[in-house]
């Protein structure tokens, strides 16, 4: 089911995201996009928050993945990736998707864990395990949709060369 622990399984994957963009030195914006009957719009109405406020706040920070605890759909997620050069590359997702392949986002304890231990070490620390380090490679090899002007990278993989973080 898929909005079994959504709130958990979001929050492991943005944490892989800005761990994946930090070790590619490239900078991750992230964005989520839910069904109009997705709980989310509900709990974002009730505490006022607004997209650019969210975008205000540190994205791992408690107050930013808080939203992503209400959402009970198959979130469509957006990964744009950027270096300082101006590449750029969308590898867009479904929540489900990622489940399948990973069936351990459906545990509470597992992501609970990986959560604390992100926020006490940070997101690239071996502490980890590997269920983050077995998600994070897949991530690495797969393919996106380039926007560099006059180049063919349909089959670059996420590598860039600047340093950066979710935004």
């Amino acid at each position: 089911m898929v909005e079994l622990n959504n709130g958990n399984a979001l929050s492991c994957i943005v944490l892989m995201l800005d761990s994946l963009a930090h070790s590619n030195n490239s900078v991750v914006e992230i964005e989520t996009l839910h069904n109009s009957d997705c709980m989310i719009f509900d709990h974002l109405e009730q505490e006022k928050l607004t997209n650019e406020r969210l975008g205000e706040m540190k994205p791992t920070s408690n107050a930013a993945m808080e939203h992503l605890y209400s959402c009970n759909c198959n979130a469509g997620i957006e990964a744009v990736f950027s270096s300082q050069k101006g590449e750029t590359l969308l590898v867009p997702f479904q929540l489900s998707d990622v489940k399948r392949k990973h069936p351990w986002l459906d545990d509470g304890d597992r992501t609970q864990e990986m959560i604390h231990t992100a926020r006490e070490h940070g997101s690239d620390s071996p502490l980890m395990g590997e269920d983050f380090s077995t998600m994070k490679l897949e991530f690495r090899m797969r393919r996106g949709y380039p926007n560099i002007p006059k180049k063919d990278l349909s089959n670059k993989i996420m590598d860039f060369g600047s340093k950066g973080t979710v935004h």
